[in-house]
């Protein structure tokens, strides 16, 4: 019952012939067998001349791309990803529909495990993005590390910059939705992310457990921690009277 419940429930509900298709396209036979990552509804790859790496024990499902579950949405998305460099994936972790990904050739895009990505993500990775584990991402967030045009300093014998920097993002971060983050971005472990802020340079020198916010985001509160277990969450949702109702 359980092996149902985890594995052959969430498969039937994908989308089973481009699952395998993707499976066997991009991993070799001992892996694509397990059948690791899961497609559900409108998701088109533009490419998939790059290469796809699973780090650590390998499981059915681990990897879900699309998956409609998230309650602020109403309508479903296409998924487009490119995938020309190469995309790491270190455990668990799912993305719900509407992502846009891209992983421009030469480039790394590499999660760790345990995450979340909500609906229409944006990920455009030219150079280097690296996420820690248990990334909890909300929806309508973009990171891109590059700036895509070039800017010449008029005032500074001409000097022009490179457009790509890369992005690093520690462990246990939580992201409000509609935040961007860009080129040349270092975000320290149990970091909060307020929504709609613009994350834009190194912040890895910020004390522990601080609250981003702003634009351009700045340290607003220092000593605040996400609450990530279930059974707690559960207990304040009772004492506050909080109902969590997904439409």
């Amino acid at each position: 019952m359980r092996y149902w419940k985890k594995y052959i429930k969430p498969l039937l509900r994908s989308r089973i012939i481009k699952t395998v298709w993707f499976n066997y396209k991009m991993f070799p036979l001992n892996i694509a067998k397990k059948l690791p990552v899961y497609l559900y509804g409108k998701t088109t790859f533009r490419s998939t001349a790059g290469t796809v790496i699973i780090n650590g024990p390998v499981s059915p499902g681990m990897i879900k791309i699309g998956k409609n579950d998230y309650y602020v949405d109403t309508s479903i998305q296409q998924c487009i990803w490119t995938i020309r460099g190469t995309i790491i994936f270190n455990g668990p972790i799912n993305f719900g529909h509407g992502s846009y990904v891209l992983v421009s050739d030469n480039a790394t895009l590499n999660f760790g495990s345990d995450s979340y990505f909500g609906s229409n993500l944006k990920i455009m990775c030219f150079e280097r993005i690296s996420f820690g584990d248990t990334i909890s991402c909300t929806w309508d967030c973009q990171f891109y590390d590059t700036s895509f045009h070039y800017i010449q300093l008029l005032n500074n014998d001409g000097e022009v910059k490179p457009l790509t920097k890369p992005i690093s993002l520690a462990n246990r971060i939580w992201i409000g939705n509609r935040t961007t983050i860009s080129k040349g971005v270092a975000i320290p472990s149990d970091t909060i992310i307020a929504s709609n802020s613009l994350v834009n340079k190194d912040y890895s020198s910020i004390e522990p457990n601080s609250l981003l916010a702003g634009i351009p985001a700045k340290v607003k509160v220092v000593g605040v921690a996400r609450i990530y277990d279930e059974r707690k969450q559960k207990e304040l949702d009772n004492k506050f009277s909080y109902i969590r109702t997904h439409l």
